[in-house]
């Protein structure tokens, strides 16, 4: 599960009822704005279309306005569509100057054991996030301050889950429809490896030949 509280900018509703993860949703185009097009993150804002209070502020929210969201970021395996973003709740009486761009991710895992340093300072390391329970996997990168270079390299292992707390950004190159997309982390935290035992399966038997290796034969 992926949190988000974010004031999001809307662009506009979609007449159109979207069914999708199994629940009928009314939907719109959005975004966390940016100093330019290009870094702005976008999103598809889902709302449950259930008549109450949540449904009546989504509907009425005018576009060109922003209000503070908090909900579920949902991850796709085609990383030209804007992120889903599943409304939990809304609140539209902020200022429209207010901003606000607080990402957890819960279940991401290091993709890769090869950490970048980027020309600003930032370390960056591929990392991938999943549907729930689902095979379909998005990639994305984990950006960190270079301060944090002992503590990544210590907690990198290939396939590790980690938990991490930042924001999200996405550029887009010549607003090319598939922007790069990452979390800036201010923290991540990581399960502390098991130890490894070398203890024998006979440890509390008079069995032998457990832990023996004879040669191969040649039959």
């Amino acid at each position: 599960m992926n949190f988000i509280a974010a004031t999001v900018e809307l662009r506009e509703h979609s007449t159109n009822q979207v069914y999708a993860y199994g629940i009928d949703y009314r939907s719109a185009d959005a975004a966390i704005p940016a100093s330019n097009s290009a870094g702005e993150v976008r999103f598809r804002l889902l709302c449950y279309d259930n008549p109450g209070p949540k449904l009546t502020a989504f509907t009425e929210w005018k576009p060109g306005t922003r209000a503070l969201v908090t909900g579920n970021i949902v991850f796709s395996d085609d990383p030209k569509q804007p992120l889903d973003l599943i409304v939990a709740t809304i609140e539209p009486n902020v200022p429209q100057d207010m901003f606000c761009n607080q990402v957890v991710l819960g279940n991401a895992f290091f993709g890769s054991d090869q950490v970048a340093e980027r020309k600003t300072g930032q370390l960056a390391v591929k990392i991938g996030t999943t549907l729930d329970n689902s095979d379909v996997t998005t990639w994305l990168y984990l950006e960190t301050h270079e301060s944090r270079k002992k503590k990544l390299n210590d907690r990198l292992r290939k396939g590790r889950p980690i938990c991490v707390q930042g924001y999200i950004r996405e550029y887009r190159k010549d607003d090319s429809d598939s922007p790069y997309r990452a979390i800036v982390a201010n923290d991540f935290t990581t399960r502390k490896d098991r130890e490894k035992t070398s203890k024998s399966p006979q440890a509390n038997s008079a069995a032998t030949g457990y832990t023996e290796v004879d040669p191969t034969p040649d039959y």
